[in-house]
């Protein structure tokens, strides 16, 4: 049990502590990523040890609570009938009721104590588990500060999975994946309460209650932001705000990204999996899968994380806490209960991300890695198929945009005509079909500058109308790319292109758009 309201759940956390420290380095928000999906791991590791304890941990609880209570009754009864008749009954085999009430009693206390000692050791590990995803939620939204930062922490998991045929880089992308997904979870939500009004009424009262007037504060809003015509009308965040939106909205939201198919480490869906966690299931399988990670990550949820036990110096304290606890747990079930429902308000924030980082981080064995530039397209038709609310597809894919943060793509330098790679390098292009990204050659040799180049779509080779007009011919593009207008730039990453360098910005993005083949 947690010692009292001076704890880390109930104490005040300064504005300045709580912001000091977030990383400004390229090389220490890539070591933040890192320590991130570590201690995801070590979670994970817990809450497979939970999974295979708590229904026996949980049922010796109540067989204890029944047997305790079955001995007072029998001890109510025998001190009714004392009250009643002035003296205790006869009981048949017991030559002294006074000493036979004394064993009741002592039964009673020994299971007593055993029930409390099992109740403190199931708080307890509730409490360390509480307290291990709080932290880790908390360090991750203290490190995702404006869309630059996003960008970057997006831009470097995927620029850091391994190559396709990398025998272990389906484990590997699954590690990463909560932290992507909640990382993503997160910008969306970012977009979409600008843009729609909550049903729910939970969090449609705490936005109005947040941000009370009309003013358009935004976690994604840089400091001293420039060139982004998106975030222009955007403000910084005051730091109070910030604070209380994070504690009340933001990581509630966060927790459920990072915990919404936790139930797949439970021994049941094992069991489905078999020994190959990573093979294709069937329909019947992945039904049954899907079901059991749906009920056992709401138990973790409700029974694993919960609410922790907190000793509180007064009633009030201690009912305040609870009630604001809470209303945090109920939030984080109705959204991963809202995943079961298709195009539903608070589901499709997960749902989304959920979605595009299949593609990103894929698990699968056999895989493409030309699949990624699928992703927006399937998104953008799951509002043909209503599958996906359309306001939140929409504002998934105007701040993404078509290329993924990390892809590789080839484009005609308007200088020179020359083929030269980028790699997508920010959120929010102005157009979907024209990334920002940075320029890795020049005249084919490696190559890069602090500037970023908005790859038109005329010059895009990944557009057929680009290369029909080119000044290249259909023999020599097919000869040198085989049909693949795109690369995977992780293939690169840190071996030939640094990250410090990579991510470094001087703020100037240059338009490649006025490319005329007949120059050439």
């Amino acid at each position: 049990m947690l010692q009292n309201s001076k704890s880390r759940f109930s104490a005040p956390r300064t504005v300045e502590n709580r912001f000091s420290q977030i990383p400004t380095m390229v090389s220490e928000i890539s070591k933040k990523i890192t320590d991130f999906r570590q201690r995801f791991r070590k979670l994970v590791d817990n809450a497979e040890v939970f999974f295979e304890e708590y229904q026996a941990q949980y049922r010796s609880l109540a067989l204890l609570k029944r047997k305790i209570d079955t001995f007072q009754e029998q001890l109510d009864r025998i001190d009714t009938y004392r009250k009643e008749k002035g003296k205790y009954p006869s009981i048949k085999g017991q030559p002294s009721t006074q000493r036979y009430i004394a064993r009741l009693v002592a039964q009673q206390t020994k299971l007593e104590d055993e029930h409390r000692d099992l109740e403190k050791t199931i708080n307890t590990a509730r409490n360390e588990r509480y307290e291990a995803l709080d932290h880790l939620t908390d360090e991750i939204l203290d490190l995702l500060d404006g869309h630059q930062i996003f960008g970057q922490f997006l831009g470097t998991i995927a620029l850091s999975t391994p190559s396709p045929e990398d025998k272990v880089r389906h484990i590997r992308n699954e590690k990463y994946k909560p932290i992507y997904i909640a990382a993503v979870t997160i910008a969306l939500f970012e977009e979409v309460r600008f843009k729609h009004t909550f049903e729910y009424s939970l969090l449609d009262n705490e936005l109005k209650r947040l941000f009370p007037t009309a003013d358009k504060f935004s976690l994604m809003a840089n400091k001293n932001d420039s060139g982004n015509t998106v975030n222009l009308t955007r403000q910084p965040m005051p730091n109070d705000t910030k604070l209380a939106y994070r504690e009340s909205i933001l990581k509630p939201l966060a927790k459920a990204a990072l915990l919404q198919s936790i139930g797949l480490h439970s021994p049941e869906a094992q069991q489905v999996l078999g020994r190959d966690r990573y093979r294709r299931l069937n329909n019947n399988e992945r039904a049954s899968l899907l079901a059991i990670i749906e009920k056992k990550t709401m138990d973790y949820i409700k029974l694993g994380v919960g609410i922790p036990t907190v000793r509180f110096d007064s009633r009030e304290e201690k009912a305040a806490f609870i009630a604001n606890e809470q209303k945090q747990l109920t939030f984080m079930v109705d959204i991963l209960s809202g995943l079961k429902k298709t195009g539903h308000e608070l589901g499709d924030l997960i749902r989304i991300p959920m979605t595009y980082a299949s593609f990103l981080l894929s698990t699968k064995k056999d895989f493409d890695y030309r699949e990624i530039y699928r992703a927006y397209d399937i998104i953008e038709e799951s509002i043909q198929r209503k599958t996906n609310h359309p306001t939140h597809v929409t504002c998934f894919l105007k701040m993404m945009g078509r290329f993924p943060l990390g892809s590789g793509i080839y484009f005609i330098q308007e200088e020179n005509g020359e083929i030269e790679r980028a790699i997508v390098s920010s959120l929010y292009p102005f157009n979907v079909d024209e990334p920002i990204c940075k320029q890795i050659t020049r005249r084919q040799i490696q190559f890069l500058s602090q500037a970023e180049v908005v790859v038109s779509k005329k010059s895009n080779l990944f557009y057929a109308q680009s290369r029909e007009k080119s000044h290249y011919d259909d023999e020599f593009l097919m000869t040198r790319y085989h049909g693949d207008f795109t690369w995977n730039a992780a293939d690169l990453w840190e071996s030939q292109i640094s990250s410090l360098a990579f991510w470094k910005k001087d703020g100037v993005r240059k338009i490649n758009g006025r490319y005329n083949p007949d120059a050439y």
